[in-house]
């Protein structure tokens, strides 16, 4: 059975108000994402214009690590977007508090978790990651330091997944202003006013998140008032069950994820404090890449979770459509502005001639990963929206185990290039099975019934 038709892409292409519907959640989100990966280049900035290159791979790494946290429970946002958008697609009220309520008292408690577990955690990591002494002293300080705003960032992502669930993206748009300006200044402030170093990025960083909460609350208060409810709200444990069984979905496609990263980290502090910072600077223009491109995946989530609350494939299919289309067009735009200037990007992170040096055979890496890199984004927005985690995991696990892995071992001889080339093999490998797996979803009525689809195509 055909899913849809050339013709059907036409259709979806020309309709106006699914463009302008996407363009309203990608916008701002898109805006606002790209200021989370800047505050990362901010912090490398102000690393990499002090006299030793271990400030900045210590900031790197450090930053890596704690993102290892925080993309861990991604779950809180992706998860909390799919089911407040199926609830609002679906006009019910109730369940748009109840995930609200469910997600933050899962965010509380993981953030406790893991305060209580820090002493151990931090053993671990270090005992992964091999770098100099002075390497993984600063990265003690900075995590130590960092690890007591954890209770703010999830409830913010918790937020962010609840207002981008509601179709509004202002919300986040702002809060994530609030958060990556304050952070920015902050750095300065702290490093080049006080003189202090990785310690004052993550007090940075702390205080910023805090300020995000509080806006946000001040928002979610005054929009839930257009949402009353006369039933008091209940714990409701099988949902609980439900959110507990697609966060364990969500966490193991994120470890997967992770296991990508901290093997680039960790084989890159391997090969010397200056292939590490080398490293720390590409995987922040990464972030900003990614962040860019989630724009559109973020209003695909939020799209397609409202079409199956409503049981449309017509605003299904759109959603996908159009978002797919904006995707691939951000992506070629990324390639053009890295490929004139990349090395004008570079020179304003570091000032060390020899990390400028170690980085200029990897620039055609960062020219390229936005082409390889948007089907995953793209298609992740249908899984979350459609709250697909355990196909979400499938895809990731896939591309991990039969693309990078592979390509890493074969390919060790050839240092940080190899690295990289395994990267590239994983991102591909992750496009491949994201298209195989939604096709197959579709195909079995995993989204919308099958007799819903053909009636349609009739």
């Amino acid at each position: 059975m055909a899913i849809w038709s050339i013709a059907d892409v036409r259709e979806d292409l020309s309709d106006r108000q699914q463009h302008r519907s996407t363009w309203r959640i990608a916008a701002p989100m898109l805006l606002s994402n790209m200021t989370v990966p800047l505050v990362g280049l901010v912090d490398s900035a102000v690393m990499g214009h002090l006299p030793e290159p271990y400030h900045l791979a210590a900031v790197g790494l450090g930053a890596a690590l704690f993102t290892f946290i925080v993309w861990t429970m991604g779950f809180l946002r992706m998860i909390t977007t799919g089911l407040v958008a199926q609830a609002y697609g679906a006009g019910n009220h109730y369940d748009i508090r109840q995930w609200l309520y469910l997600s933050s008292i899962l965010a509380l408690s993981v953030a406790l978790f893991t305060l209580l577990l820090n002493p151990w955690i931090i053993d671990l990591i270090l005992w992964w990651v091999e770098g100099s002494n002075e390497v993984e002293q600063s990265v003690l300080l900075y995590w130590n330091t960092r690890i007591w705003g954890l209770p703010f960032t999830l409830l913010n992502a918790v937020m962010i997944g609840w207002f981008i669930g509601m179709q509004n993206a202002r919300v986040p748009f702002v809060m994530l202003l609030i958060i990556n300006l304050c952070n920015a200044g902050l750095d300065f402030l702290f490093v080049q006013g006080f003189g202090m170093a990785v310690d004052g990025v993550a007090i940075a960083s702390v205080i910023s998140e805090i300020l995000g909460f509080i806006y946000a609350a001040i928002c979610l208060r005054s929009l839930l008032k257009k949402y009353p409810i006369k039933e008091k709200l209940q714990l409701a444990l099988l949902k609980l069950k439900r959110l507990l069984r697609l966060n364990g979905d969500l966490l193991l496609r994120t470890l997967s994820l992770e296991l990508v990263f901290f093997t680039i980290h960790s084989r890159g502090a391997e090969l010397g404090n200056e292939v590490m910072a080398v490293n720390a600077v590409l995987l922040n223009f990464l972030l900003v890449i990614s962040n860019g491109l989630d724009g559109f995946a973020n209003a695909v989530e939020a799209q397609v979770g409202r079409a199956l609350g409503r049981d449309s494939w017509r605003e299904f299919r759109a959603s996908i459509n159009v978002g797919g289309f904006w995707s691939i067009i951000t992506s070629l735009l990324f390639c053009l502005i890295f490929l004139l200037f990349v090395d004008t990007f570079i020179g304003w992170i570091t000032d060390i001639e020899s990390v400028r040096n170690q980085a200029e055979p990897y620039h055609i890496y960062i020219i390229l990963i936005p082409l390889v890199a948007i089907w995953g984004f793209w298609l992740d927005g249908v899984f979350v929206g459609a709250s697909a985690i355990t196909t979400m995991r499938n895809s990731m696990i896939l591309a991990v185990v039969i693309g990078f892995i592979p390509l890493y071992f074969l390919t060790k001889d050839y240092g940080n290039h190899g690295l990289w080339w395994a990267f590239f093999a994983f991102l591909g490998m992750r496009a491949l099975t994201s298209f195989w797996l939604l096709y197959k979803g579709i195909l079995e009525g995993r989204y919308i019934s099958l007799e819903r689809i053909k009636a349609h195509q009739i």
